[in-house]
């Protein structure tokens, strides 16, 4: 699983994902091709496996997995 995939399964556009983590569309856009892993604060982490609707060991995998 991939962030992307993540992302769309949960049906988020990139844009709604980046105003739930408080990040631009650009953001999400590199960090979903794997150019730059994602550096997130603990409040982050929480809301996108909540956004996601995923575990902790599914966000790692899908970031480790870029």
């Amino acid at each position: 699983m991939t962030l992307l995939k993540l992302r769309q399964q949960a049906g988020l556009t990139q844009q709604e994902l980046a105003d739930a983590l408080g990040v631009t569309q650009k953001t999400i856009s590199i960090w979903e091709k794997g150019s730059v892993e994602p550096k997130l604060s603990l409040r982050q982490t929480k809301t996108m496996m909540e956004v996601l609707d995923c575990t902790f060991d599914e966000l790692l995998e899908a970031i480790e997995g870029q």
